[in-house]
């Protein structure tokens, strides 16, 4: 018995070679309209030429005369923000990482700069450094030139990316006293504000520490420890926001500048009137740890919000007006900090019924002939009274799906997708669309996967992405 046991174990494994590991890419961004060279990493790439391909569309890569290296095309027209991408062979797709496409200028570190006294790279201010920290114990200095009077703003990218790092910077003076001091500032990635008093040459180092977290506690590095280092100036004014009378539906753009400071902004209701204010502060690179608070017009505290779901530290909270009166929205940081990077985008909107789906997984394997189950979980806010109905879409030739009515409340559902028997060898990413019937209110959401990470401890860049992939092969043999 147990010899068929692992017999039948064995076929089952062999039934499908591994799809490509990928554990890196380097540099993990670049500037819109740049041509640059990228090299990734990941287990078994030496043995099997593999394609990236990008969330966004446009990006075109080309292999170079080296292994696992790529020229890299971002159109100039490109969205600005983060984006992911996979490597693909014809066995599948490895998971997606972090690609930032950005609007400053972009510069990879130059080795030596353990030391401030090593680096010789042009100093930096308003542009990105992309570096690596690439064995245990390696720190990067990089060299600033500050302004008196200039604000400087720095912030960290490594485990936002996905790098398995819990990264620290230090502000340094030219003779290595050290100004300033930044770690855990968002999720795990350091930020630090500093104002300087006169002309000067300033150093930030970079160093990480492990993610996961282990019981050594000396700094670490591999060939997966990348980051962004960004480096901006900007005048030293703050602005106070005055309070403000918003209407359904509005949005306001602010600051809390300073310690302390509490934003009120005042919405007119009527008696069952609803309302959803939505905050956008940590999903945007924020210092803001946002709290809302809604109070009646007498003053009496009706709700709070703090974190959202899923990592999200923005609040969104939700009101029915018990009577007709000037209702206040109150935002704060929730340990009474603020600053310049302390920036938020308060939206309010009528409530209206909310539809998400989510997948369980960001990537699927058919073979011709046969069917595959997509298991989804439904989540409906608010009232529906008709089913909703789900499609696929984007299917690789051969496959199909019939529509699948879902009941118009929370539930798991599962999608079933048949490959025929002639369907051919193919793989691209797919989409999978939950819309509502009249006479329901028109809503239409795409379902979305969870980007995979490791012990994930704050939000990553993209927490998740709603391009799914789909692998039709054979199996081994045929």
């Amino acid at each position: 018995m147990k010899l068929r046991f692992l017999a039948a174990l064995t076929a089952a494994s062999l039934a499908h070679a591994a799809p490509p590991g990928f554990e890196s890419i380097y540099p993990a961004g670049a500037q819109a309209g740049s041509t640059l060279t990228i090299r990734v990493t990941g287990a078994g790439l030496e043995k099997s030429p593999v394609t990236p391909w990008f969330s966004q569309p446009g990006i075109t890569a080309q292999p170079t005369a080296k292994p696992k290296e790529f020229q890299l095309t971002i159109p100039p027209d490109t969205p600005l923000g983060p984006c992911l991408v996979r490597l693909q062979h014809p066995e599948g797709s490895s998971p997606p990482r972090i690609f930032v496409i950005g609007k400053l200028p972009e510069l990879t570190e130059a080795e030596p700069n353990d030391k401030p006294a090593d680096s010789k790279q042009v100093p930096a201010a308003n542009a990105v450094i992309n570096g690596l920290l690439e064995k245990a114990g390696d720190v990067d200095s990089h060299p600033i030139l500050a302004k008196k009077g200039q604000l400087l703003q720095i912030r960290l990218h490594g485990y936002a990316l996905g790098s398995p790092m819990d990264p620290a910077i230090r502000l340094l003076d030219q003779t290595g006293n050290q100004l300033a001091l930044a770690h855990d500032s968002h999720n795990l990635d350091p930020a630090l504000d500093h104002l300087p008093n006169a002309d000067a040459r300033l150093y930030v180092q970079v160093m990480a520490f492990a993610h996961p977290p282990a019981a050594d506690v000396s700094l670490k590095g591999s060939p997966a420890h990348i980051y962004r280092l960004q480096v901006t100036t900007q005048p030293n004014r703050t602005e106070v926001q005055e309070r403000k009378h918003l209407t359904l539906p509005d949005t306001v753009h602010g600051t809390i500048a300073h310690p302390g400071q509490a934003d009120t902004f005042l919405c007119t209701l009527k008696k069952g009137q609803e309302l959803t204010a939505t905050v956008r502060a940590s999903t945007t690179g924020s210092l803001l740890d946002a709290v809302l608070r809604a109070e009646d017009p007498k003053g009496k505290t009706l709700q709070t919000a703090d974190d959202g779901a899923e990592e999200n530290l923005d609040p969104e909270l939700k009101l029915t007006a018990p009577a007709d009166g000037d209702y206040k929205l109150i935002l704060t940081d929730r340990f009474s900090a603020g600053s310049p990077s302390h920036h938020y985008q308060l939206t309010l909107t009528p409530t209206a019924p909310q539809v998400t789906a989510h997948l369980d997984t960001h990537s699927y394997h058919l073979e011709p002939g046969k069917t595959l189950d997509l298991k989804l979980k439904v989540t409906v806010k608010g009232t529906l009274k008709h089913p909703l109905t789900l499609t696929a879409e984007a299917l690789p030739p051969g496959v199909t799906q019939e529509p699948l009515q879902v009941p118009p409340k929370s539930a798991d559902v599962t999608l079933k997708l048949k490959a025929d028997p002639t369907a051919p060898v193919s793989q691209q990413p797919i989409r999978l669309k939950l819309t509502t019937q009249a006479p329901d209110p028109a809503l239409s959401t795409t379902a979305s996967y969870i980007v995979p990470f490791t012990e994930p401890r704050g939000p990553l860049l993209l927490t998740t992405d709603v391009h799914p992939w789909l692998t039709v092969s054979k199996p081994p043999g045929k």
